[in-house]
């Protein structure tokens, strides 16, 4: 007898550091089990790597700095930081790199 293997995969685990515009953020709804920070400010570097326990990836805007001890101490589960940016400055490259963190971002949103 065959069982019903129907199950919904898990969708991937998103932390949005901070508030984006409405649709954006429905739409993170919709395809990931997305952590919004309550507020639009910058996350303090105990609050980032603590809300970041647990996620497959981090959204993040310019203003939210990952230099490289910031990347080191990210937990391991993460494997990309996108940043809703046209630039990528922000992010140490390189300690994403050596992480096998991938980085990306929204080189068209202008």
């Amino acid at each position: 007898m065959m069982r019903d293997q129907t199950t919904e995969p898990r969708r991937p685990r998103l932390l949005v550091t901070r508030r984006l515009m409405a649709d954006v953020e429905d739409r993170a709804r919709r395809l990931f089990a997305a952590t919004f920070s309550a507020d639009d400010r910058p996350l303090t570097r105990t609050e980032l790597l603590t809300a970041a326990r647990g996620q497959d990836a981090i959204l993040t805007l310019s203003l939210d700095k990952f230099g490289p001890d910031y990347v080191t101490e990210l937990p391991p589960e993460i494997r990309i930081l996108a940043t809703h940016s046209v630039g990528h400055e922000h992010i140490d490259l390189n300690a994403a790199r050596a992480r096998g963190i991938a980085v990306t971002n929204t080189p068209d949103v202008l």
